[in-house]
C-alpha cells in the first residue's frame, strides 16, 4: 500500500471508499510539491488538497492562534459544501500534496453513486454545511430497489409496477425499464413505450437534459423512463451511476426493472442497488440465483426471493422470502386502475413497507474474546423484542451474532456459545499443521460451522447478519450479506496468517482482523437511516486458565487486544452503546449474564432518546 493509498483510505471523508474507488481517486489526483517557506492565500485555492507528507501552518484571518496541518489534513474548497477557507497557509518543511481539480471530483461523484451517498452522509454527520447543490441531493437518501427475474415472463415487470404504485403513495417514485425484451412496465402503466434513453446521443442538451425529456409521467407522484427496452445496441453499463446521480435529486424511490438480457448491465445494477427482489417461478429456481448474488452483491445489499404463484400454484410454508399472489384472470392486463388496486394487496404492501420504513443498523465493534459480551446484549434484544434491519460486525462478534440469529432460545444460544468459545473447545479447534503459509488448519472450524449453520443462507434469514472479511490475505475487504452462513462464520474465526483461509466462491477469505474491521462509514453507502454503534470495553484482559489454551494462541489474542484503539465511541453514529465490564477470567456464561443486565438499561436509554 502506497502513502497515498493509506492517506486516502484513512481520510474521514473517504474512509467508506472501496479499493477501486481509491485507485480512481489516485488517478484523477495529481501530486504537487511545496518547498519550505512556500505560501498560499486560501481564498485563491481552486483545488481540494490533501497533505501526503510534510507540515503546514495555517493562519486564519483575525486570529492569533495558528493551526498546524500534518499528513491526512486537507484544505481548499470541498465539493457540495459551503466551506471557503480564508487566511494563509505556509509550508514549514518540504512537503507533498495530492491535488484534486473540482470538476474532476464532480465527474468522479457522477460515476460513483454509492461513494457520493456515503460522502454526503459523512459531510452531514460531521456538521459541514451543504452548498445549494449539495442540498439538492438530500443527503444521499434515495433508495434503489431492483426487481429482477432470470427466466422469461417471470413477472418482474408486473411486480416492479405493483411495488412502484405502492411506494408512490409515500413519496415520489420513478421506475426505470432496464430490460431489453419482454413485457414493459409501460404496458402496465398504459403508456406508450418511448425510444430507449440509452440510444439518445444529443450532446447539446447534456445528459441531464436528455433524461428530463425522457421522463413519462404516470401520475403526480410516479414517473417512468425507458432506459434500454427495445434497444438495438449494447448498452454501456456506465450509464447507471450518472442516471441514479441525477434522479436522486428528485426521487425518494428509484425502482429498476432488470433481467438477464445484458449481463454486464445487470451486474452494475446489482452493485448499485439497496434492495433486490428476485422473481422465481418455483423453489428450485432459487438455487440457480445464489452464485449470481454471491458474486455481485458485495455491499450489504438486501436480497429477497419472491415466488410467483401464477406459475408455482398455491405456495405454503415458504421461509426466506415472499409470495406474489396469483390475482386471477386479467392480472397482467387489467388496466392501470386494477393495478393500482392490486398494489394495495397485503403481500405487495408488506414488500413496499420493507422499503419505506426507517432502517436501523446495529454495528458491533470488531473484537475477539471481548465480543462474548455481545451475547448478553443480544439476549437483552430478544427479551425486549427490539429489532434492527442490519446487524454488522466481523471476527468473533460475527460468530456470536450468527448463533444468536440461528437459535430460538437463550438456552440454545448459550449452548452453542460454549461449543465455540469454551477454553477446551477453542483449544480443540487449533488443528496444528506444519507451519508454511499458516499454523492452524481450517478443517475443524469449518466442520463446527457447518454443524451450527447447516445450509442456511444469510439472505434468507429474517434478520441478516452482515460481515466484513479479508480476501486473499489482506488484498481487499468485502462485505457479505448473501452466501452460505457456514462459510462466513468459519472465515470469521480464521485470522490471517495464523489460520488456513476458507474458500468462498473460489477465493480464500479470512476474518480480516486486525487489518480490516467494521466501520460505521460502511453503513453510509447502503440503505440505512439510523446507526447504533455497540462496543465492548473490558477493564482487564481476559485471562485463560493455565494449560487450557495453547499459549501461542493466547499470546496472539493478547497482542491483538493491546492494539485496539482506546476510544470505544464512534462520533459518526447516531447512538453509542458501550458495554463496560471487568470480568478477568474466561467464563462465557458469566460475561453474558453481566452484559445482559447492563444492556437492559442502555437499550432503554436508546429507545427513549
Amino acid at each position: 500500500m502506497t502513502a497515498t493509498d493509506k492517506i486516502l483510505s484513512s481520510l474521514p471523508l473517504f474512509r467508506h471508499s472501496l479499493a477501486g474507488e481509491i485507485k480512481e481517486l489516485q488517478r484523477i489526483g495529481s501530486l504537487s510539491f511545496a518547498k519550505k517557506g512556500d505560501e498560499l492565500d486560501l481564498k485563491k485555492a481552486d483545488s481540494f488538497n490533501i497533505i501526503v507528507n510534510g507540515m503546514f501552518r495555517m493562519e486564519p484571518p483575525g486570529k492569533s492562534d495558528s493551526l498546524f496541518l500534518t499528513p491526512g489534513s486537507f484544505f481548499g474548497p470541498l465539493p457540495f459544501t459551503e466551506i471557503r477557507q480564508a487566511g494563509r497557509i505556509k509550508a514549514l518543511v518540504d512537503s507533498t500534496l495530492l491535488n484534486f481539480n473540482l470538476e474532476d471530483m464532480y465527474r468522479f461523484f457522477l460515476m460513483s453513486f454509492k461513494f457520493l451517498r456515503g460522502y454526503l452522509k459523512i459531510i452531514s454527520r460531521i456538521g459541514l454545511g451543504f452548498s445549494d447543490v449539495g442540498r439538492k441531493y438530500a443527503g444521499g437518501k434515495s433508495k434503489i430497489i431492483t426487481v429482477y427475474g432470470r427466466s422469461p415472463q417471470s413477472g418482474k415487470s408486473y411486480l416492479s409496477s405493483l411495488i412502484a404504485l405502492s411506494l408512490k403513495r409515500k413519496e415520489k417514485t420513478v421506475v426505470l425499464d432496464m430490460s431489453v425484451t419482454g413485457y414493459s412496465v409501460f404496458n402496465f402503466f398504459e403508456k406508450k413505450i418511448t425510444t430507449p434513453l440509452s440510444q439518445r446521443s444529443d450532446e447539446e442538451k447534456g445528459f441531464e437534459g436528455i433524461i428530463n425529456e425522457w421522463i413519462v409521467p404516470v401520475d403526480a407522484n410516479l414517473d417512468c423512463i425507458n432506459v434500454v427496452f427495445g434497444s438495438k445496441v449494447k448498452v454501456n453499463p456506465d450509464i447507471v451511476s450518472p442516471l441514479l446521480f441525477i434522479l436522486s435529486r428528485e426521487y425518494r424511490f428509484i425502482v429498476i426493472d432488470c433481467s438477464d438480457d445484458d449481463i454486464e448491465l445487470r451486474n452494475r445494477i446489482f452493485a448499485l442497488s439497496d434492495q433486490i427482489f428476485t422473481l422465481v417461478k418455483n423453489r428450485k429456481e432459487i438455487r440457480s440465483q445464489f452464485e449470481i448474488f454471491d458474486e455481485h452483491a458485495k455491499e450489504g445489499q438486501r436480497v429477497y426471493y419472491v415466488i410467483n404463484e401464477r406459475y408455482a400454484g398455491s405456495v405454503r410454508n415458504f421461509t426466506g422470502g415472499f409470495v406474489l399472489p396469483d390475482f386471477g384472470p386479467g392480472d397482467t392486463n387489467g388496466g392501470l386502475d386494477r393495478m393500482t388496486r392490486l398494489a394495495e394487496d397485503e403481500a405487495v404492501s408488506y414488500m413496499a413497507s420493507l422499503i419505506t420504513r426507517k432502517r436501523r443498523a446495529a454495528v458491533f465493534e470488531t473484537a475477539l474474546i471481548p465480543a462474548l459480551i455481545y451475547g448478553g446484549f443480544l439476549n437483552a434484544l430478544r427479551k425486549t423484542e427490539q429489532k434492527f434491519d442490519v446487524y454488522y460486525t466481523s471476527s468473533y462478534g460475527y460468530i456470536i451474532l450468527s448463533l444468536y440469529l440461528l437459535t430460538g432460545t437463550v438456552k440454545d444460544f448459550r449452548k452453542w456459545i460454549g461449543r465455540f468459545f469454551s477454553e477446551e473447545r477453542l483449544n480443540k479447534l487449533l488443528d496444528i499443521t506444519f507451519p508454511t503459509e499458516h499454523v492452524f488448519k481450517n478443517n475443524l472450524i469449518m466442520k463446527l460451522a457447518e454443524e451450527a449453520c447447516g445450509l442456511s443462507r444469510i439472505e434468507m434469514l429474517i434478520d441478516v447478519p452482515t460481515a466484513v472479511l479479508g480476501r486473499d490475505g489482506m488484498t481487499e475487504r468485502r462485505l457479505f450479506s448473501t452466501g452460505y452462513l457456514k462459510d462466513v462464520v468459519a472465515a470469521s474465526f480464521c485470522m490471517y496468517p495464523l489460520f488456513e483461509q476458507v474458500p468462498i466462491m473460489g477465493s480464500p477469505y479470512n476474518s480480516g482482523y486486525p487489518d480490516f474491521s467494521v466501520q460505521i462509514e460502511d453503513m453510509f453507502r447502503i440503505d440505512v437511516d439510523e446507526t447504533v454503534y455497540v462496543s465492548a470495553d473490558n477493564a482487564h484482559p481476559i485471562k485463560f486458565r493455565e494449560g487450557r489454551l495453547m499459549q501461542l494462541f493466547a499470546n496472539y489474542m493478547g497482542f491483538i487486544h493491546d492494539r485496539r484503539d482506546g476510544n470505544r465511541r464512534n462520533g459518526l453514529a447516531d447512538h453509542n452503546i458501550v458495554l463496560e465490564f471487568s470480568e478477568a477470567d474466561m467464563h462465557p456464561g458469566r460475561i453474558m449474564e453481566v452484559s445482559e443486565e447492563l444492556s437492559f438499561k442502555l437499550l432503554s436509554e436508546i429507545t427513549h432518546a
